[in-house]
């Protein structure tokens, strides 16, 4: 059954959705953050006092039984803090509403690889609204936008195969800046965006001109300009999907490729590509734009490659290749780098040898080749080496080449490491890990320490 929107319901789901995927409400309202405390402190309550107490033991028995009485109780009220919240930003959002007086209080943010972002209010009567509008909007545009992840599989599906193709890459330039306001809202109106929802969305326009000074473009950063843009080019999606010979598209925000059928088709559908996206106030980018036709046996000329979403495909001898583009591959062995360096200027303490130092070594370079549980979530979400790059080749060479970097520091360094960090450091395999899809239990306390210098 479908929740009405801009409800306490809706309102309730939408804080579900984001508690599974790490956004815990208790970091923006101060009763949820009580209430989520007390029930983790009655947790680490209980784990300090069940070793006390020998296995199978009535007292063993009794104390468990108290733990979960006390744990449904503190549950309830922090499911009851955080209705109460949501039920004050509902209030507060209709009353702004009913005055005609609401406002998303949009302001400038970071400049991110040279990119202007922006940001709206953290205050839930804002955010949650913002977040509805969002979802209404993702509901009408009847397409399930894929993850990361799925393209690049299906891209790899579509390259393995040794057939003659071609590809076209290229991306929209400046594609948020670009993005007239007028044309926008006809294409949401003509969807059927709800009255409320359109009302958000005409808010946030207009406070992005009052900024810019400008009838044109999205504030990057804010979740419902991503919602936005999808939805102003789900008809060009379609369009391009449907071309004649197009064997493979997908359109990552504003990074497309294709895969055709062959080389014919390139100028026809360029043009094609062009022209849709004129109409819609857009143009590509022709510095970022690549062709590439292959062989009979589907091979790239020798030193080609194409680099999508993070990942480098090389295709020669009949075979396809997956690794990582030089960028995201340098990031992390200068990640290597910099916790080897951290580690050099750091002192043991007199106490404790491995505090703050050895251990610490250890555990970066481990949380560089392995993987870990995403902070705060509720979902079992993972990040790490493999999860964040789940489609490259088992043993990739950007995988041997973090190998060798780890074992080039660590022999550079030897003289200043103790016999058992040596030894653990040694063991440490960036291919084995990938491969094995290692698990590390890191509390968040230490993942804070971990990624400090990065």
């Amino acid at each position: 059954m479908t929740t009405p929107p801009y409800t306490l319901q809706s309102f309730v789901r939408l804080a579900e959705s984001d508690n599974r995927r790490g956004n815990d409400l208790s970091r923006q309202d101060r009763g949820v953050r009580r209430a989520t405390r007390q029930l983790s402190n009655r947790r680490k309550q209980y784990l300090r006092d069940v070793p006390r107490y020998p296995t199978g033991s009535t007292a063993r028995a009794q104390l468990r039984e108290t733990y979960r009485e006390d744990r449904g109780k503190l549950r309830k009220a922090r499911d009851e803090a955080v209705e109460d919240a949501l039920q004050t930003a509902l209030s507060k959002f209709d009353k702004h509403v009913e005055e005609d007086s609401f406002e998303l209080q949009l302001a400038r943010g970071s400049v991110v690889k040279g990119k202007q972002t922006y940001k709206i209010s953290r205050d839930l009567s804002i955010t949650f609204p913002a977040k509805e509008a969002g979802k209404q909007l993702h509901h009408l545009s009847h397409v399930d936008h894929q993850s990361r992840n799925s393209i690049i599989r299906a891209l790899q599906s579509a390259l393995e195969r040794p057939y003659p193709h071609a590809i076209l890459k290229t991306d929209i330039k400046n594609f948020f800046e670009s993005i007239p306001h007028d044309n926008l809202k006809t294409i949401i109106t003509q969807a059927g965006l709800d009255s409320l929802s359109y009302s958000i969305v005409t808010t946030l326009l207009d406070e992005y001109n009052q900024l810019t000074n400008s009838a044109s473009g999205l504030p990057r950063g804010v979740g419902l300009s991503s919602h936005l843009a999808e939805s102003y080019l789900t008809d060009f999606d379609i369009s391009i999907k449907s071309r004649p010979g197009v064997i493979f598209y997908a359109r990552y925000v504003d990074d497309l490729i294709m895969v055709l059928e062959d080389e014919s088709i390139l100028t026809t559908l360029k043009q094609h590509i062009k022209t849709e996206l004129a109409d819609k106030g857009l143009q590509i980018n022709k510095r970022k734009t690549l062709e590439i036709v292959s062989d009979e046996h589907g091979n790239y000329p020798t030193g080609t490659t194409v680099n999508y979403l993070g990942y480098q495909f090389k295709r020669a001898n009949n075979t396809l290749a997956t690794g990582l583009t030089q960028q995201r591959r340098a990031r992390r062995e200068n990640r290597l780098k910099i916790a080897f360096k951290a580690w050099l200027e750091s002192k043991p303490s007199q106490i404790h040898p491995n505090h703050g130092h050895n251990g610490l070594l250890l555990n970066r370079v481990r949380y560089l080749a392995g993987n870990t549980k995403l902070l705060n979530s509720k979902a079992n979400v993972a990040i790490g080496l493999y999860f964040s790059n789940s489609s490259l080749d088992r043993e990739a060479e950007e995988l041997k080449e973090l190998d060798k970097l780890l074992r080039t520091l660590v022999i550079l360094h030897r003289s200043k490491m103790t016999q058992k960090l040596h030894k653990r450091l040694k063991a440490i395999s960036f291919v084995d890990m990938f491969s094995e899809r290692t698990f590390l239990r890191l509390s968040p306390k230490s993942i804070e320490k971990i990624v400090k210098i990065w």
